[in-house]
């Protein structure tokens, strides 16, 4: 959806794509009906209040309940729900600071904040990896029964978990979605849309605006093919559908591109469907992610703790 508000604010996109999409640059930024600097700065100050709050409140509760200080602090590891927040407000700040800076007139608060926000927007996906792989603490874990499940429930089933079960309450949807080490790739998808945003930002020359949504479509069908070949996800249907999402945002910007160069109802039309069908993926990974969450809380407890005796029995089988 953000990306979809991306498409939005894009000195290219025509007006029956501003018409079909006008409240969508607003998941990118409450504030993206203001100037591009209250896109950037807007964000920043949420995801910053948000997290000095969160982590305060955090803080006190810990010793109004009894623990020390350094207990308390070392209890809110990364990645947090401040995390979650910075995630979604990270495109917006990226997106707004080249939009600043390639904006015709830009003045001088537009070019220093704009250069800060991009300077952000390289640095905040490269800290994400780093403090993953150093500090976060959790590891994957396959299930043993996996292997054993019919075709169709092998798509559909998560092929393990993240453990221990503190850290993988805390890394929440965005980082147990992923698969093995692949978790250093939870920010794989939002660098994609952040190179697309880049090129969404720029102003085209005259004539120029096929060129740049062929680029962006390029961008795109690199990144669906990076999450399908990888398989990164934690199931088959995920991977699938991450990789259906790219390529819906992929054919947009073609129909786009082809409605430049011959403007009809049908690329309108098009356009139109394509926003459906992306929500109606965005819909079912929702739905499927909460399905998976419950059930994997409430009844499949016996894939993380085997019964006794089953995995030597399984074993024996094997080696019979």
């Amino acid at each position: 959806m953000q990306a979809l508000g991306v498409f939005a604010r894009m000195s290219c996109a025509s007006a029956q794509e501003r018409a079909s999409t006008v409240a969508l640059p607003y998941f990118l930024s409450v504030f993206a009906a203001l100037d591009p600097l209250w896109m950037v700065v807007g964000n920043a100050l949420l995801a910053a209040v948000f997290g000095c709050v969160h982590y305060g409140v955090t803080a006190a509760f810990q010793r109004w309940r009894g623990v020390d200080a350094a207990s308390a602090w070392a209890a809110m590891r990364f990645p947090s729900l401040t995390y979650v927040v910075a995630h979604a407000m990270h495109l917006g700040i990226f997106f707004g600071s080249v939009f600043a800076l390639a904006m015709p007139g830009a003045r001088v608060q537009h070019r220093v904040i704009g250069v800060v926000g991009v300077l952000y927007g390289a640095a905040f996906p490269a800290g994400v990896c780093y403090l993953i792989a150093r500090h976060a603490g959790a590891c994957f874990t396959k299930y043993w029964q996996f292997s054993r499940k019919p075709l169709h429930e092998r798509l559909l089933y998560p092929v393990g978990y993240w453990c221990p079960a503190a850290q993988q309450r805390m890394y929440g949807g965005m980082l147990t979605n992923m698969r093995g080490s692949y978790v250093y790739w939870c920010v794989f998808q939002l660098s994609v849309l952040c190179v697309v945003g880049l090129i969404a930002a720029v102003r085209p020359p005259v004539g120029g605006c096929h060129v740049q949504y062929f680029s962006m479509a390029a961008v795109l069908l690199a990144g669906a093919g990076v999450v399908a070949f990888t398989n990164m996800m934690r199931s088959a249907f995920l991977s699938v559908m991450h990789t259906a999402s790219f390529v819906l945002l992929a054919v947009l910007c073609v129909v786009s591109a082809a409605n430049h160069l011959a403007p009809s109802d049908c690329s309108a039309r098009a356009y139109v469907a394509m926003v459906l069908l992306l929500t109606a993926v965005l819909l079912a990974i929702t739905v499927y992610s909460t399905a998976v969450w419950y059930v994997e809380d409430r009844h499949w407890q016996e894939l993380r703790e085997p019964q006794r005796g089953g995995l030597e029995a399984l074993l024996r089988d094997d080696e019979d």
